[in-house]
């Protein structure tokens, strides 16, 4: 992780904490000038691109002292770019704070889904290549507490917003496969016996879109968002063939997981 990741991570938090405070503040202080939501619930869904700045795969082959003794595994690559969906529920409240501003506090969860693809290589002397090429069928369940700044313009039926937030991130991996391509192995995949993991991540997200009405209580939205995951690490199986020498479990460390988003949606306010 690079050291503008770290630094990255507790500023965004310090940032949208302070925002969190400042919006109860405003909320206390309740204008009588642009119209406001109240509570509003919304339903939304869509897609984008996700990649994970690095991923590690470490473990131990026990090989005979015949063969070389035990071989220790640090496989390291990065993901491809690679296409997710997504669908989700909200539910917050808006304010009126003054003519210009609408202040809200919102809860929202969306279920993401995707599959990463990586070549991951080991780099030791005993073999002149030792690579391996991942695939992790990924779903991830992310909880997301949000400030929502809105922008009543002329126009009363569009209102524009930004917005941001800080959460959790349940990242589960079903059907995991591991193959070696150099040297060929074929048929088989190191994670057999435990291909399915889950772990839990810190989740931060910016968004900024618009809101067009439908009526006095009806609106559809649309918007970008930039979604990040923090670092989490996955336990797989051990390899377990026949033909294969024994290994230990599996670790498989993602670093910073990043979704690029565009997400439309319908929502009602009571």
């Amino acid at each position: 992780m690079s050291s503008g990741d770290q630094s990255f991570k507790p500023g965004l938090a310090g940032i949208l904490a302070l925002a969190l405070c400042s919006t109860g503040a405003l909320a206390a202080d309740v204008g009588g000038g642009a119209p406001a939501r109240g509570v509003y619930v919304g339903v939304f869904g869509g897609g984008g691109v996700g990649s994970t700045g690095s991923i590690t795969q470490s473990g131990t082959a026990f090989f005979t002292e015949a063969e070389g003794g035990p071989l220790s595994v640090q496989a390291k690559g990065r993901s491809d770019n690679s296409s997710v969906g997504l669908v989700g529920l909200q539910v917050g409240h808006e304010w009126s704070y003054g003519s210009s501003l609408m202040p809200a506090l919102e809860v929202e969860g969306f279920y993401l889904a995707g599959k990463q693809r990586a070549t991951l290589n080991n780099p030791t002397d005993r073999l002149s290549e030792h690579t391996f090429a991942d695939t992790f069928p990924m779903n991830n369940a992310v909880l997301l507490a949000n400030v929502v700044l809105s922008f009543p313009t002329s126009y009363q039926s569009i209102t524009p917003y930004i917005g941001g937030g800080i959460g959790a991130a349940r990242v589960s991996i079903k059907g995991a496969d591991s193959t070696q391509t150099s040297p060929l192995e074929l048929g088989i995949n190191h994670f057999n016996p435990g291909a399915d993991s889950s772990s839990w991540g810190f989740a931060a997200q910016a968004k900024a879109g618009v809101r067009i009405a439908l009526g006095s209580n009806a609106y559809v939205f649309a918007e970008y968002r930039y979604l990040f995951v923090d670092t989490t690490d996955q336990t797989f199986g051990p390899t377990v063939y026949p033909t294969h020498a024994a290994t230990t479990d599996w670790t498989v460390r993602f670093s910073d997981m990043s979704y690029q988003l565009a997400v439309a949606g319908i929502g009602f306010k009571f």
